[in-house]
């Protein structure tokens, strides 16, 4: 199991298309369950929560192998 946190945008996009090509389960931190449910329908389970939200990162880290984080720009 891989986190991927900005899975809406091009290269979080990439990385989860990446990783469910090569038969890995994602899961994916989202801000907007709306925006993100095209992944769901992909098989991607959906945590939702934000980079602020300590008890949403802890949850979508729960079990993971390893994480991609995409951070927004500050």
């Amino acid at each position: 199991m891989f986190l991927v946190m900005g899975v809406t945008g091009n290269v979080g996009g990439a990385t989860a298309r990446h990783l469910l090509a090569h038969g890995r389960t994602v899961r994916a931190l989202v801000r907007d369950r709306a925006k993100a449910a095209s992944w769901a329908d992909r098989g991607v389970e959906l945590v939702d929560g934000d980079w602020n939200d300590t008890v949403a990162i802890e949850r979508a880290l729960e079990g993971v192998d390893g994480a991609f984080v995409m951070l927004p720009a500050v």
